[in-house]
């Protein structure tokens, strides 16, 4: 088959059509291009370019046919509704913490009116639209751009406290609804953002939603609702992806017939049952152990398990990337034998 564009291999793999080799993406990347320049968050976003040239410069290094729009910042724009940030250690993740001390008194008084104000007010998103801009401008109609912010579930659990927030879900679940339609529209308005700065791909992270942390029912009762509502939002946006972190594997029919484009699924998820789940409607995009083989393997190792993954897909709709974000101090020969491997298979 003749070699393929970035962005022609994406459309295929998503429109369950032949490809010239499996493509290969990160989830982000921002904490591992970071550690890597010897950045804090804070450093990389206040370059004139918010630091996009450095990420275009490691996503090329590596061959990624997919680059981060807003590299490893998927919940600092809940600083604009009052969430306290932390960002200055180099290689190390957002830390974002709870606002609400009175979620029974303040989410009746969260505004709707206000988000995209607020928004654009705020720092740390204006480095993010910065970052989004520059990126675009440096990769032009190479490669798709993906947005990775946090979705409407997670960002309600940051606001009040991730185990806070789930009792709230059991005791109160009124204000859960209330507090949803709120973080729904701020997601939808920082995914409009970002849009309007060259990104192409919309993918709301759900770390929270986790097999790991939450029940089929729960997940099905709240965060399907809430990322269906998000999707209709934002009609703009060419494709929807999702990501959901730990052993999420029964989360794939859910969101398949939610409409999601491609399911960024963590090691923990059955690569095979996923895809037959996936019924040939919604792609996988994983799912190598980021803290395992990647991060502590060796280049052997790394190649051997990517050449797995990519046998099991068997041409069934399948991204190889990371299962969640890479680890800070993951070699670089590490992250190298995954476009390796995408390449050697299709010979």
């Amino acid at each position: 088959m003749q070699a393929m564009t970035s962005k022609e291999r994406i459309d295929a793999v998503l429109a369950h059509q032949p490809v010239d080799r499996t493509p290969f993406c990160l989830v982000d990347g921002g904490a591992w291009i970071a550690k890597t320049e010897n950045l804090s968050y804070r450093q990389l976003y206040s370059m004139e370019d918010g630091g996009a040239a450095k990420i275009v410069k490691w996503t090329d290094e590596i061959e990624t046919d997919i680059i981060s729009a807003v590299s490893g910042v998927f919940t600092a724009c809940l600083n604009a509704f009052g969430c306290p940030i932390h960002i200055d250690n180099p290689g190390k993740p957002t830390d974002t913490g709870a606002v609400f001390t009175d979620p029974e008194e303040e989410i009746p008084q969260l505004d709707k009116s206000t988000i995209r104000e607020k928004l654009l007010a705020n720092g740390f998103v204006q480095g993010m639209i910065r970052q989004c801009k520059n990126v675009k401008a440096l990769i032009g109609d190479r490669k798709y751009l993906l947005g990775d912010i946090a979705g409407p579930f997670t960002m309600a659990a940051v606001m009040v406290g991730t185990q806070d927030f789930i009792m709230l879900m059991l005791d109160e679940p009124e204000l859960v609804e209330d507090l949803l339609d709120f973080t729904t529209c701020v997601s939808a308005e920082m995914f409009k953002l970002l849009h309007e700065n060259g990104c192409d791909i919309a993918m709301p992270a759900e770390p929270v939603a986790s097999g790991s942390l939450i029940s089929q029912a729960m997940f099905e009762e709240w965060v399907i609702p809430s990322l269906t509502k998000l999707k209709e939002k934002l009609p703009e946006y060419k494709y929807f992806f999702t990501h959901v972190c730990g052993a999420s594997g029964p989360r794939v029919k859910s969101l398949r017939d939610a409409g999601v484009r491609a399911f960024s699924g963590d090691y923990l998820v059955d690569l095979d049952t996923a895809l037959n789940d996936a019924g040939g409607k919604l792609v996988m995009m994983g799912n190598i152990n980021p803290a395992g083989v990647l991060l502590t393997g060796t280049p052997d190792q790394v190649y051997a398990e990517a050449c797995e993954r990519i046998r099991t897909a068997n041409g069934r709709g399948h991204i190889l990337a990371p299962g969640c974000d890479m680890g800070a101090d993951t070699p670089l020969e590490n992250v190298k034998m995954l476009v390796k491997a995408c390449k050697d298979m299709a010979k």
